[in-house]
């Protein structure tokens, strides 16, 4: 027995695992004594200046401040997101590294199973969001056209045709050619202020049906009209349009979630930049003096 304890303690293999759990020893009792050292972020000054350059190529003139402020806050951004996906080894066999990683990181911090998504959530979403959901209002018209460059006195041919119209006469028939609808149905006042102008259409706003009236004008010239159904704009009932408050909400809580998420990771990399002096900014540029910023 005691020789093969003496012929085993001689095999190489066992004194190198020796040796390394003696390693892994040491080091674990010393990384727990050792404070991991700080994540830092450093924007040097010719990164400062390509992002402003950047802008400069696509708006053909140089940011201002708070728009340098904010691209340099994106490209923080992105290195944290960056290092963070690195962390979680989202970069393994995946060719397009940096912004890939963004996204994926991103895409995980998307996930809103915990949402609570009821009528009632929604309901107080779309109540605090209402221009974005409500319905236009809708009119259908007539309209007989009158050219002014075919009449040597538009006001007065404007009584007489709208007199006309009121006694019966036929509307199609009446006035002078032109490429816009004779009749229009349910348009929205986007619709008509495309077709007729701004004008024109809020002053269509304000009639209610009835018979003919006018002259209304449009940059192409004067125009009798009757109204025969206006829909006024209303909000919609959530039932009516569930699907789509469903969607631009999930779109808020993705936005705001991520925005939480980053703020959070971006409290854990202490920042700085280095700020443009003043050979940087020859030639009368408007470039920030961008900020150092420290998130411990």
């Amino acid at each position: 027995m005691f020789e093969r304890i003496k012929h085993l303690w001689r095999e190489p293999l066992l004194h190198f695992l020796l040796i390394g759990f003696a390693l892994f020893l040491y080091y674990n009792q010393a990384s727990e004594n050792v404070e991991a050292p700080p994540k830092r972020i450093h924007v040097d000054r010719g990164q400062v200046q390509q992002l402003a350059a950047n802008f400069e190529r696509t708006w053909s003139r140089q940011p201002r401040p708070a728009e340098l402020d904010a691209m340099i806050e994106n490209f923080v951004r992105e290195e944290v997101f960056y290092r963070e996906a690195l962390a979680l080894g989202l970069d393994q066999d995946d060719p397009l590294v940096k912004r890939r990683m963004r996204m994926k990181l991103e895409f995980i911090l998307e996930d809103l199973s915990a949402q609570d998504y009821s009528d009632d959530v929604l309901n107080e979403y779309l109540q605090r969001n209402a221009d974005s959901f409500r319905a236009e209002a809708r009119v259908s018209f007539r309209q007989v056209y009158l050219n002014p460059d075919k009449r040597a006195d538009l006001p007065a041919d404007a009584v007489r045709l709208l007199t006309e119209l009121q006694d019966g006469a036929n509307p199609d028939s009446a006035g002078d050619p032109t490429l816009a609808p004779r009749a229009y149905p349910l348009a929205r006042e986007g619709e008509i202020a495309r077709d007729f102008g701004n004008e024109f259409a809020s002053e269509l706003s304000a009639l209610r049906p009835g018979d003919w009236t006018g002259p209304l004008y449009s940059p192409f010239g004067a125009h009798l009209v009757k109204i025969d159904e206006r829909i006024e704009a209303r909000l919609p009932a959530l039932a009516e349009i569930r699907d789509q408050v469903l969607r631009e909400y999930q779109t808020e809580q993705r936005k705001l979630q991520k925005d939480v998420a980053y703020q959070k990771l971006r409290e854990g990399y202490e920042v700085s930049v280095d700020p443009l002096d003043a050979a940087d900014k020859a030639g009368g540029s408007v470039v920030s003096q961008a900020k150092t910023e420290s998130a411990q």
